[in-house]
């Protein structure tokens, strides 16, 4: 027996599954982490289990502290290496997909650099545990103005 309804055969209408999954998807938005960290990957791909992990896609990640710098509209914007600092950091690299693809970004902390505490533009730098500045990934983070970037 085939019917023009098979929603007649249920205790609930094709309308009663649209409206619960509008529910659906609105909560799941809502329970995403679209934090990025000052290494320049999602929150969310971060284990802090028993220490800091960070596994952004396929490459891992040094990241040694997990530091929310940034809401975005899309996290996916943020699977990049980092090959250096400014332009070549991987905050740097998804920040511009980011804004190419028109998602909304969020700064979350004040424009501060890490090292002085001045105000202003700053670079997201990869540096030694000791402050020297590297043109790969070392697992520690930081934002600098220019004056503390050419110092170091």
């Amino acid at each position: 027996m085939t019917e023009q309804d098979p929603f007649s055969f249920l205790d609930f209408t094709s309308d009663d599954v649209l409206k619960a999954e509008k529910v659906l998807s609105r909560k799941t938005r809502l329970d995403r982490d679209n934090r990025i960290c000052v290494c320049g990957h999602p929150v969310a791909r971060h284990d802090t289990t028993y220490a800091t992990y960070c596994k952004p896609s396929k490459m891992e990640c040094p990241c040694k502290k997990v530091r929310a710098v940034l809401q975005v509209g899309d996290v996916r914007c943020f699977l990049r290496k980092t090959t250096g600092s400014g332009v070549f950091h991987a905050l740097g690299l998804g920040l511009q997909s980011a804004v190419e693809r028109g998602f909304a970004v969020t700064w979350l902390i004040d424009q501060k650099c890490d090292k002085c505490g001045n105000e202003g533009a700053l670079s997201p730098v990869p540096v030694t545990a000791n402050g020297i500045p590297k043109e790969e990934a070392t697992g520690y983070d930081v934002l600098l103005c220019v004056n503390c970037r050419v110092d170091v």
